[in-house]
């Protein structure tokens, strides 16, 4: 799995301040989409063990209120990473 961002403080894409993670691929396409450079699912870098570690590094703040998967299309190919992060 690849994915173009991670936002470690972002309050823009969801309820209080979150981590984003913008995932890689997209095969709706939508017309205007405002992130069609993700719809490419090699876009971006790879989502390694040091990747996730960051990620969960990032979470684990008092301050964060969750994680925002984002992208891309987040349930397309689903990750087990992504599965395990979200409690699946």
């Amino acid at each position: 799995m690849n994915y173009g961002e991670i936002k470690k403080c972002d309050i823009a894409n969801g309820v209080g301040v979150r981590v984003s993670l913008f995932v890689s691929g997209c095969r709706h396409h939508c017309e205007d989409c405002f992130n069609a450079v993700t719809w490419d699912f090699c876009y971006g870098h790879e989502f390694t063990p040091a990747v996730e570690d960051e990620l969960v590094g990032a979470l684990s703040k008092s301050y964060i209120r969750g994680l925002t998967l984002i992208g891309g299309e987040p349930g397309i190919g689903k990750s087990t990473i992504l599965l395990q992060l979200c409690g699946e």
